[in-house]
C-alpha cells in the first residue's frame, strides 16, 4: 500500500521514531528520544520510498525489518544478529498493536476498516494510538530495565 505525504508526516514519521526508540530500549537500556530522532526519520524514508514501487505483499514489511536492524547497528554498538532479532519482535509488536487497536477505534467512532482505508488522512489518524502505546511501551521498558540495573548495583 503506497503512502501519501500527509500520512507519512502525520503517522510513519512518528511510528519509526518510536519503532527506532523502542529498538534502542531493548538494546541498550536507555532510552534517549534526541538520539533516535535521525535514524527514525531514516527509517521513515526507507519505508516511504520502498512503499512507492508495487511490491508483492509483505515485501515493504521485511526491507523495514532489515532497515531498522541496520539502523539499530548503525547508531548502538550492538551485534547484527541481536539488532535483527529485536527489529523483528519491535515489528511484531507494531503488528499486534495495529491488529488490536484498529478494530478497536474501527468500532469506537462506527466506521468500518475499509472507509478508514480509502482516506488516507483518517487512516493516519486512527493509527496515532498504535504509535502513542509503542512510545508507552518504550518507556515502560525503559523503566523496568533502570530499575532492575539500580538493583543489581546495589547488591555489587
Amino acid at each position: 500500500m503506497k503512502l501519501t505525504f500527509i500520512q507519512w508526516l502525520i503517522q510513519g514519521i512518528p511510528e519509526c521514531i518510536a519503532l527506532v526508540l523502542l529498538g534502542f530500549v531493548l538494546l541498550e537500556s536507555r532510552m534517549d528520544i534526541k538520539r533516535a530522532l535521525i535514524p527514525g526519520v531514516i527509517e521513515a524514508l526507507v519505508v516511504y520510498f520502498v512503499r512507492l514501487f508495487p511490491l508483492p505483499f509483505g515485501i515493504h514489511t521485511m526491507v523495514a525489518i532489515i532497515s531498522l536492524s541496520v539502523l539499530l547497528l548503525c547508531f548502538t554498538e550492538g551485534r547484527y544478529s541481536k539488532a535483527l532479532l529485536i527489529s523483528f519482535f519491535v515489528f511484531l509488536v507494531l503488528g499486534l498493536s495495529e491488529l488490536a487497536i484498529l478494530p478497536a477505534v474501527s468500532h469506537l467512532i462506527k466506521m468500518p476498516l475499509e472507509v478508514i482505508f480509502e482516506q488516507p488522512l483518517l487512516f493516519a489518524l486512527v493509527t496515532l494510538p498504535q504509535v502513542f502505546v509503542l512510545f508507552v511501551l518504550a518507556f515502560f521498558v525503559d523503566h523496568f530495565y533502570n530499575k532492575r540495573k539500580k538493583r543489581t548495583e546495589k547488591l555489587l
